[in-house]
């Protein structure tokens, strides 16, 4: 009974690690209602990184300028292009983006698989958006990304007004040091959020409504 008992303890210990591990996000930007923490992940030599905020709005406003891909380049941080390649349908598209990178680099792209979906019962509303391998063929002098998986979670407070939990877990590639892109990760997520809570604003995204989403 006594070495049960140990193992079971023993168990619940290592469990408790684990799940504190999981959850070791340093905050390393707090301005204007956006907070920007980032994480060591076990996998990748890039951090892991996490966006919390609350906008006004619907969340069929957000819905609605998140898969308006061919505008992202205007408020996505160093987005140089973006491009619809395949609607699915309203809540299921591929695009293509390219991304700045500083000089010496070259610039990154990737196509990227987009979809979401809503709970019925708290209306928290979902948005997957994951890189897809050979979708297109690879551009001279552009270094396409290896792995790029994002999570929007989104809960409505109000008819009026949203929280973000956004989380992206990026794959660089080899030229650019870890350390490097590491230095620089709390600015891009920063600008492209405090440019979205601008851009959400505009009548076209303003007056939007999906026929599957309740706000």
């Amino acid at each position: 009974m006594k070495f049960t008992s140990f193992l079971l303890v023993l168990v619940c210990m290592l469990i408790h690690v684990s799940v504190k591990s999981q959850e070791n996000w340093v905050l390393r930007k707090e301005k204007n209602g956006i907070k920007v923490f980032s994480r060591e992940t076990k996998n990748f030599k890039f951090d892991e990184l996490k966006v919390e905020c609350e906008i006004d709005g619907r969340i069929s406003q957000l819905a609605a300028l998140l898969f308006d891909v061919n505008k992202q380049y205007e408020w996505v941080y160093k987005t140089s292009k973006s491009q619809l390649l395949k609607e699915v349908s309203a809540a299921d598209v591929f695009f293509y983006t390219e991304i700045e990178s500083p000089w010496p680099y070259d610039n990154r792209d990737m196509v990227v698989h987009m979809t979401m979906e809503q709970n019925p019962l708290n209306k928290v509303l979902t948005i997957f958006a994951k890189n897809v391998d050979n979708y297109l063929p690879v551009k001279k002098d552009i270094v396409r990304l290896k792995y790029s998986n994002a999570t929007w979670t989104v809960t409505p407070i109000s008819n009026k007004r949203f929280k973000i939990d956004y989380r992206i877990q990026l794959d660089l590639g080899d030229k650019i040091p870890a350390w490097v892109a590491n230095l620089f990760s709390v600015n891009g997520p920063y600008e492209s959020f405090s440019n979205l809570k601008e851009k959400i604003k505009q009548p076209i995204y303003a007056q939007a409504k999906f026929p599957f989403l309740v706000d």
